[in-house]
């Protein structure tokens, strides 16, 4: 059993919280926020202590994890400080906004000998790792397209969103789950081109990218922020061989925080048949932190999401938004 500090109690940091108290071999002991706490299940836990300074986080020898939950311009400074504590990391996505900014986390946790572990939620995801198994097979191998969509509404929780500088826009927020997985599941990218469009900040708040890969398959993926009012949370990913496709779709309420309760489908189309393929709903925050937590506790290596696949996918954004900007395609 691990013991966490939790940094963060906005909406993903209380999403890992829920998360933690349905895993074994991982509990919250303390929670750094500089927020108001009101919830009487934290303040009448004597097992968990609240603070507003996180230097009694590292300071306390008893934590073995700090898992970071804050806005993205923040990671940096707290990843570094953690590390040079001593502390294992948990980090949400993305890791950083920069090459420069990742660089210089990982010179600190390699320096420090701690592990640092980042949130790309998909690869945990059931209908996600379903899709994965099949192109693994004769089931789907040899896929040629791949659409993927992820379309929202503003984040209502926070307004740092809206600043490029602190959240990098949809392309760093939204974008980056799919631009992860199509990598995940197609390989190495030959190159992207992309169009956007920018909110009333310069943050790049819908984008549209079509990724050719090395094995030459194809994909088209898109991220939208700026949905209408009424519009539901709507995530998806098709993908296609020549003779078959699997299908996944699901509609939420208004934002991510009710996808719990939204429609999931996912269809697998073959030698002219449709079936629909049975989905274990587990929850991909619980398979996620649980993992970490194990490769931690037995100093295993952590294969689902290496910290080279979360630079290669910073190098890719990066490459995106400069296709954005120049308006011209990009070779990786």
């Amino acid at each position: 059993m691990k013991n966490i500090g939790l940094v963060g109690l906005g909406f993903i940091g209380k999403t890992h919280l829920e998360a933690y108290k349905q895993i074994e071999n991982g509990q919250v002991t303390a929670i750094c926020t500089t927020g108001e706490v009101s919830d009487e299940e934290i303040t009448n836990n004597d097992k968990v202590y609240v603070t507003s300074d996180f230097e009694n986080l590292l300071s306390d020898k008893t934590i073995d994890i700090i898992d970071i939950c804050l806005p993205t311009f923040l990671h940096e400074e707290f990843i570094i400080k953690a590390a040079n504590a001593g502390k294992h990391i948990i980090c949400e996505k993305p890791l950083t906004l920069s090459m420069e900014s990742a660089d210089r986390i990982l010179k600190a946790v390699h320096r420090n000998g701690v592990h640092l572990f980042v949130g790309h939620l998909l690869r945990f995801w059931p209908e996600y790792q379903i899709i994965k198994a099949y192109s693994e097979t004769n089931m789907l191998e040899e896929i040629e397209i791949v659409h993927a969509k992820r379309l929202g509404q503003f984040p209502k929780w926070s307004k740092w969103f809206k600043d490029p500088e602190k959240s990098g826009g949809a392309l760093f927020d939204l974008h980056i789950h799919d631009i992860d997985f199509v990598y995940y599941l197609l390989g190495e990218v030959d190159s992207v081109s992309a169009v956007g469009l920018k909110n009333e900040y310069g943050a790049w708040d819908h984008v549209i990218t079509t990724l050719t890969f090395k094995n030459g398959s194809k994909a088209y993926v898109e991220a939208s922020q700026r949905m209408p009012t009424g519009y539901p949370f709507t995530m998806s990913l098709r993908a296609q061989t020549p003779e078959k496709a699997l299908d996944f779709t699901i509609s939420a309420g208004e934002n991510i925080e009710s996808v719990g309760d939204s429609i999931h489908e996912l269809i697998y189309y073959s030698d002219g048949k449709k079936t629909e393929v049975e989905v274990e709903q587990k929850d991909a925050f619980q398979n996620e932190l649980s993992y970490f937590v194990n490769c931690i506790e037995n100093n295993q290596e952590n294969r689902i999401i290496p910290i080279k696949d979360v630079m290669y996918i910073l190098t890719l954004l990066k490459s995106i938004e400069k296709s954005l900007v120049t308006g011209e395609k990009v070779y990786i």
